[in-house]
Formats: C-alpha cells, structure tokens, sequence
C-alpha cells in the first residue's frame, strides 16, 4: 500500500491561522462554516448544509460530504465541530519560536476544534491534489458542540452513510484514543417562595435562596467514584440584599460510566432539592435531562483496530482512553456508528491558555491520512482484520 502524501508544515500553519481567526461561538459559525465550504469547493468537493441553523436559532447548519469516487459507498467518517467556547475578539493566533499557536490576545485560541478542521481540509488538500486513487469518504462539521451537542443530535441520520467514524475532538497528544465516554444528566430547580421586606418583616417571607442552599449542601458533589461526577455549576437568585428572595434557579449535573450508578446520583440530586424545599417551605419545579448516553467500544472493535493501527504506523503509541466527558462520538455510538475520539494535540482549552504545537498538527494529519488510506484495506467491516 502507498504510504500517501505527506502534510505540509506552511500550508497547516496558514490553514490553521486563518480558521482560528475566525470568531465562531456557538450558533454564530457562518463565517467559519463559509471558510470550510470555500476551501473544500474548490477541491471539487459538494458540501451538503442541513437547517440546524433555523432550528437552533443559530446562523448556520451542519455541514457534510462525500471526498472520492462517487460511485463508490464511503466507507468511514470524520468529523469536528465548527464552534468554540465563546472568545474575545479578535482573535490573534501567532506560532511562537517553540513551535506552538498560541492567543497573542487576551483570550482562547480556539484550536477546539479549530485544530482538527484545518487538519481535515488539509487532508482532502493532499488527497486530491495527489491524483492517486483513495478510498471514498465522508466529513462532517457540526455546529453548537460546546453547549451540549446540539448540532450532530440535529443532524438526520440518513445523512451519514458509513459504517464508522472518527471525532476529532479530545485534548492531548496525538496518539490518545478515546473508546469510552460517559453519560449525562442536567438538573434544574426553580424554587419559588414569597418575597418580604428583610429587615422590616422577615419572617413574612420564605427564601427561595435559602432553600437552593440547603439542597445544594445536602448533595454529594464532586467525584464520587472512579467513574462518576456530579456538579452544581450555575446558581441564580434574588433582586436586593434588603428582599428575601421569592426565587432561585439552581443548575447542575452528574455523570457516569455505569447508568446504574448515574440513575442513582440524579434521584439523590432530585430527592435533595425536594426535601429542601418542604423543609424551608417553598415551591419547587425540577427537572433531569439526558444530554447524552455513554458508551464503550470494545478493543476489537473495527474502528478501534483501525485507529490504532493508524497511529502505530506512524512509530506512536497507541492510547485506548477513557474520557470523563461527552462529544460528538457519544450521539452517533447511540446511533449505532462505532465511533471512536481522537487526541488532537490542542491542550488547555477553554481557556486563556489553550495551545496546539505545529508538530501534534502534522503528526494529526498524518493520522488522518493513513486512517482514510487504511479504511479501504478490506472489503469486510464486521470482524475484519485491519492491516498497517
């Protein structure tokens, strides 16, 4: 088998500088989704546009494709997502004297999961521009990842035609493969007491605050087992210091491995906000909502075979890992597409901090090729023995 094209370190750069310079919070990628669309275009490749964008109150949709023979059935996907935590325009992505992209502003960088887009477009770049025959496969760019995965959970399923697919979208070293993930569940409680002067007449009222506060103590927070996590992260009450407080919203979350285990977490976050509020009088409307379901793939799983070999071909070291939280892979596992998440090389992200060195670029991007290249090695999915 060919050994592919090779990355080039100037093209990345300036790929990678002209997306991460683009602000693209969520439900505001138009201009970044314009960006991929362009570059891919003119590489011949149709991009198809779903209406998320309407449906979410957004300004753009999912983005997919086809790259290859169109005749031919496409035999992976991969995928990243078009926004980023909300930045602090402008964006100034400079690559240092060490090699690494960093923020010359005060604010993220936006290499999640700017990073993985340049390195997709890249690929296709190579691919098509070597004329050598490729096995056909698919890209997909979803939008709104960080505030809950709305986007892929909005993309028709039909969209997608392939038997597997790669998520781009882990923090650390190149290498990192995730194959398990957790589930999600989102509380939230709206206390609702009376409102009183509280100095006049206190004890006319009946906190709302006080009642998010002794529920929020009652919980079990932080990590509670080696596969499980629960948080409170969002707690909003009150008009005046001098007003008991007529109401609170309090938000939160907890996350497992085992949905036994999580199942029992989110009934004793349910039951404290509950008993909370009897105690100190006051209504309450609560409600727990899945955001997504885990899920494990086995070592022998095509796609993790496929991955591994991918990045051992390359001298690196696999990594099977297990991640503590969710992206994209989560929603199409549920889906039935065994899909696995790459390290991407983008470390401290959503933060003033993150950074992505040149070299984890390169090394991604030959990743990716040899994934694509290594998907056609054999014309069976199920059970297959994937060669390097």
């Amino acid at each position: 088998m060919s050994t592919g094209p090779k990355p080039s370190r100037e093209r990345l750069s300036e790929l990678f500088i002209e997306l991460a310079r683009i602000p693209s919070p969520s439900r505001c990628e138009r201009l970044v989704a314009d960006a991929v669309i362009a570059r891919l275009g003119a590489l011949g490749v149709a991009v198809h546009e779903d209406a998320t964008g309407k449906t979410i109150g957004g300004d753009c949709g999912n983005l997919w494709c086809v790259v290859g023979s169109p005749q031919a059935e496409p035999r992976l996907a991969l995928g990243a997502h078009l926004d980023t935590v909300m930045p602090s325009p402008p964006i100034e992505p400079v690559l240092g004297d060490d090699g690494v992209f960093r923020n010359a502003r005060d604010g993220v960088l936006g290499a999640d999961d700017k990073a993985a887009i340049a390195v997709l477009v890249h690929a296709v770049e190579l691919l098509t521009e070597s004329r050598a025959s490729f096995p056909a496969f698919e890209l997909f760019f979803t939008v709104c990842e960080e505030q809950g995965l709305v986007g892929v959970k909005h993309l028709d399923e039909s969209a997608l035609r392939s038997p597997m697919a790669v998520v781009m979208d882990s923090s650390g070293p190149v290498g990192g493969i995730t194959v398990r993930a957790p589930s999600q569940q989102i509380i939230r409680a709206r206390f609702k007491g009376h409102a009183a002067h509280a100095g006049v007449e206190p004890e006319k009222g009946r906190s709302a605050i006080q009642a998010a506060a002794k529920a929020v103590a009652a919980m079990d927070l932080g990590r509670l087992d080696e596969e499980t996590t629960a948080n409170i992260g969002i707690i909003n009450g009150g008009v005046a210091t001098n007003v008991v407080p007529e109401s609170c919203e309090i938000e939160g979350e907890c996350r497992s491995h085992d949905e036994a285990r999580l199942a029992d977490v989110a009934a004793d976050m349910v039951d404290a906000v509950q008993h909370a509020a009897a105690e100190v009088g006051v209504d309450v409307e609560v409600s727990l909502v899945r955001e997504f379901r885990s899920f494990a793939l086995d070592g022998r799983a095509p796609i993790v075979r496929l991955g591994k070999a991918a990045v051992a071909a390359l001298g690196l070291t696999p990594r099977l890992l297990t991640a503590g939280g969710g992206s994209d892979a989560n929603v199409l596992n549920e889906r039935g597409i065994p899909t696995i998440n790459l390290d991407v090389g983008m470390m401290r992200v959503h933060s003033p901090e993150e950074y992505v060195a040149l070299d984890d670029l390169e090394h991604l991007c030959e990743v990716t090729l040899k994934i694509i290249l290594l998907s056609g090695a054999s014309t069976s999915v199920e059970g297959r023995e994937i060669r390097a």
